[in-house]
């Protein structure tokens, strides 16, 4: 049967039709002279709807401009990108449709392309200088296309400017957003190092940028004279001797295309030891960080936004002198950046100001339920005389696991682990939204198990057996049967501060409306919501392993040694210094009467203070009233633990 006339058509209406109409049509036409010369394609997806002309004109504009024939010599090649490169090379033939086996002109690439090697295209002419082409996957339809003569293009070189803009527009548009979208930290495959440098999630929220960091002691050195080593920030070295950039405890997140930097949990909970002053020092994960200035940290970075040189024109020259931001970064900085950190440092400075109402807490020590106050937005300048000073220090992380059922903090106010690491977690500006969940749970793998190292110093075996049946009489039913068996009638559970008649500034710091407000944390948050906070009205006896780790002594880390401790409260040191890492292997604590140390001064620590007092823990049920043979036996073994 004859087939019918072409029709006049164009590329637009070809574009209207569905596929079944293209289908039609491509059956009831010719194949034509095969065409000879720069033809203009279009892509047909989704024909006969509106997405049809999107596609076209994306497909046009950035992929595929045409198809260049040379009838000739039988063969074509495609013009890609959005400069029309040729390229993709086919050969040109009559030979019968896959459709319906009519003669169509068919566009080979099998022998001419290894990229197109599958694809078979096919076209017949629809109207004058109008070809239709059908796309074969092998003997599978995929899509349509156009190819016309009919179309003049536009000038070459405005096509190819508005392409290029277009496509650096597009480019820019994939760049930002995946910069913005950018949240990556530095991951560690070792568990302590992961504890010592892992992210907790607190950079998102609360990070400072890596170069600020970096240049804040160069620019505002009259108030770290020292750098961060000042404030016992303790450097490790790397593989080639040299220090790490980062001490422990901080760990470093790449956010929104920053690099930023913030505490995790080591910053309270990795310390260091020496033998001698020469000695080189022993950093030990988990235990209470006995040199790091908490405070000394915060007073030093809000001393820094309210200096008149903490501005983009003072810092920026110094942080394109370390090359630690691109152009972006240092643009936003200089404009925006360095101006919003100002704002909200001195907003974290005025909220803070309640650091002026208690005493220095020095190395060690944080005053660690005030600060969610402030988080909870109570008014600070409210509080109740009794409720402003709750220093207390640092204490061990180990055995995580042993502990869960036990009541914790030193007040023994929460009794699960898994939310007290959540509620530590804001210390470390990890709120709900921005807490690393799975570097949590991975931190709390380590720390179920993690154990204490062994005391390394000598033991006399003979006296540590003298002080075994001192120390099951005084100490096991609080503190447990040994330093790796923690049962004990009263482990894990609060003595009244009547009966312990320690400090009691720490306790009274931790009211019953914070417990309430603590326990809406993470509501909205199925599980995780905090619901065992409790108000209590004494300390907690807790397990003693590593406890020659643990030193200064009580909750407020007012007793330098384990033997002081075990001295009444007027034979304790009333003044001593905090901060020195040198041990004490005979009284078991850190050596406490250095001031200095190659021009680093320590920590004058003052028992008459408010929150710091020494007494309390003694009585004959301490052990206080024991002979001086006795009490030497009893530290003796407690160096076991």
């Amino acid at each position: 049967m004859e087939k019918q006339a072409k029709t006049p058509l164009n590329r637009s209406q070809l574009l209207k039709m569905s596929s079944e109409q293209l289908d039609e049509l491509f059956r009831q036409s010719t194949s034509g002279n095969i065409p000879n010369g720069e033809g203009a394609g279009t892509a047909v997806v989704f024909p006969g709807t509106w997405w049809a002309k999107c596609f076209a004109w994306l497909a046009r504009w950035f992929f595929w401009q045409g198809k260049t024939f040379n009838a000739r010599e039988g063969n074509l090649r495609n013009r890609i990108t959005p400069f029309g490169l040729s390229a993709i090379k086919a050969k040109v033939y009559k030979e019968a449709s896959w459709l319906d086996q009519q003669e169509a002109i068919v566009l080979d690439y099998s022998k001419t392309s290894w990229l197109a090697h599958k694809i078979r295209d096919e076209i017949r002419e629809v109207a004058p200088g109008l070809y239709l082409g059908k796309v074969w996957w092998g003997r599978k339809r995929l899509i349509d296309f156009i190819v016309s003569f009919q179309y003049q293009p536009a000038s070459k070189f405005w096509r190819r400017v508005i392409a290029t803009l277009c496509l650096l527009l597009l480019v820019a548009a994939i760049w930002g957003i995946a910069r913005f979208r950018t949240d990556r930290p530095v991951t560690y495959d070792d568990n302590v190092a992961n504890f010592k440098y892992g992210s907790t999630g607190g950079e998102r929220g609360s990070g400072l940028p890596y170069s600020v960091f970096k240049v804040l002691p160069r620019v505002f050195d009259k108030y770290l004279p020292g750098g961060y080593k000042s404030l016992g920030f303790i450097y490790e070295k790397d593989a080639n001797g040299n220090f790490k950039d980062l001490p422990v405890g901080f760990s470093k997140r790449n956010v929104q295309g920053v690099d930023r930097v913030f505490v995790n949990c080591a910053i309270c909970h990795v310390g260091s030891v020496r033998a001698t002053p020469d000695s080189e020092r022993q950093i030990i994960a988990g235990m209470p960080s006995n040199t790091v200035d908490l405070e000394g940290f915060t007073r030093f970075l809000i001393a820094c936004v309210r200096d008149e040189n903490f501005t983009a024109q003072r810092l920026m020259p110094e942080i394109e002198k370390d090359g630690t931001e691109d152009m972006v970064n240092r643009l936003a900085l200089r404009l925006l950046g360095i101006s919003l950190m100002r704002e909200r440092l001195l907003m974290i400075g005025q909220r803070f100001k309640f650091l002026d109402m208690e005493p220095d807490c020095g190395p060690g020590r944080f005053d660690t339920f005030n600060p969610p106050k402030v988080l909870l937005n109570f008014p600070m300048e409210k509080l109740r005389d009794e409720e402003k000073v709750g220093l207390c220090d640092f204490p061990s992380i180990w055995n995580q696991g042993k502990r869960e059922g036990m009541w914790l903090h030193w007040d023994g106010n929460n009794n699960s682990v898994q939310e007290r690491n959540r509620s530590a977690a804001f210390g470390t500006g990890a709120t709900p939204p921005t807490l690393d969940r799975d570097n949590i749970k991975k931190l709390e793998a380590w720390l179920h198990d993690a154990t204490p190292p062994p005391y390394p110093y000598p033991i006399d075996e003979t006296l540590a057996a003298k002080g075994e049946p001192l120390y099951a009489r005084y100490c096991a039913s609080c503190h447990g049967k040994s330093g790796s068996d923690f049962s004990g009638s009263c482990v894990g559970v609060v003595t009244l501060i009547d009966n312990i008649k320690t400090d009691r500034h720490r306790l009274d710091s931790y009211t019953y409306d914070l417990c309430a407000n603590q326990n809406l944390l993470y509501a909205g948050y199925g599980e995780e919501r905090f619901h065992h906070f409790r108000k209590t009205f004494g300390y907690a006896n807790s397990p003693l392993d590593g406890i020659w780790l643990r030193a200064p002594y009580l909750h407020n880390g007012s007793v330098p040694t384990l033997r002081d401790l075990l001295e009444p409260a007027d034979k304790r040191p009333k003044e001593f210094y905090r901060g020195y890492d040198v041990y004490d292997p005979k009284r078991v604590g850190f050596i406490s009467n250095v001031a200095e140390e190659n021009g680093h001064k320590f920590f004058p620590y003052k028992t008459e203070l408010l929150g710091n007092g020494n007494f309390g823990h003694e009585g004959p049920e301490y052990g206080t009233l024991l002979s001086p043979e006795e009490k030497d036996a009893l530290v003796e073994y407690l160096k076991k633990f």
